[in-house]
């Protein structure tokens, strides 16, 4: 008799049985977790060392602010998954100008509709540093000039709250805009956004960060009370 030597007619042999048990008995990675104390409520002004601003990454035009405030919450123990590990109940952005022209910047951020804190990692490894994203993220951009900007995520990709980066330092309690994100999007511009006038220059699709100037940690950053230590895990 001829052995069928298609897929369904495969001889299963015992060593195959038993590489087939190894691979589906193989324990999966475990997934970072974190240490958080002591958790709760937190609030915090900028930074004395740190420059504030929001950056059109298309233009590179940066609205410099004199002001940062940012309020929140952190869950409190061990072992906990980062994902939804905090929220933001507040982030202002006060002062804040461009080419000499007022901005104002609204972040549609409260109590009533927090943006999620995730946390991904701690990096590098040992700095106390760590990272990952604030969601549910809307805001506005309006100038002296009459540009009003209307920012969140990809519109192409459906719109709605976007994100941005988050780094949170325990060694000084410093909670930064300026990790890695590119999740806020202009999502419709005024005219007065785009016509070689001073103030805003942004338009539809332009990324947004609220990082200002790069990856600094110093940067968009403002010192929280109390005083939260993360860890990992």
């Amino acid at each position: 008799m001829k052995h069928r030597t298609g897929l369904l007619g495969l001889l299963v042999t015992p060593a195959f049985v038993v590489a087939a048990v190894a691979f589906l008995a193989a324990p999966a990675l475990a997934a970072t977790t974190f240490t958080v104390s002591p958790g709760g409520a937190w609030s915090g002004t900028r930074a004395a060392d740190s420059t504030v601003g929001i950056r059109d990454a298309v233009s590179n035009q940066v609205t410099l602010c004199s002001g940062l405030a940012v309020a929140g919450s952190f869950k409190s123990g061990k072992g906990l998954s980062g994902t939804n590990i905090g929220a933001l109940t507040n982030i202002a952005f006060t002062g804040c100008k461009v080419e000499g022209v007022a901005v104002t910047v609204t972040v549609h951020t409260s109590t009533a509709n927090p943006a999620p804190i995730n946390l991904t990692q701690e990096f590098p490894v040992g700095s106390t540093v760590f990272t990952g994203q604030a969601t549910n993220i809307s805001l506005t951009l309006d100038d002296a000039r009459g540009c009003h900007a209307v920012v969140g995520a990809k519109i192409l990709s459906g719109g709605g709250p976007g994100f941005t980066g988050l780094a949170y330092r325990s060694s000084d309690h410093r909670l930064s805009f300026a990790a890695g994100g590119k999740g806020l999007f202009v999502q419709s511009a005024t005219a007065q956004c785009d016509n070689g006038a001073a103030g805003l220059d942004v338009k539809q699709f332009d990324r947004i960060s609220l990082g200002g100037f790069g990856d600094s940690i110093a940067d968009s950053s403002a010192i929280i009370s109390p005083a939260q230590r993360i860890s990992s895990p």
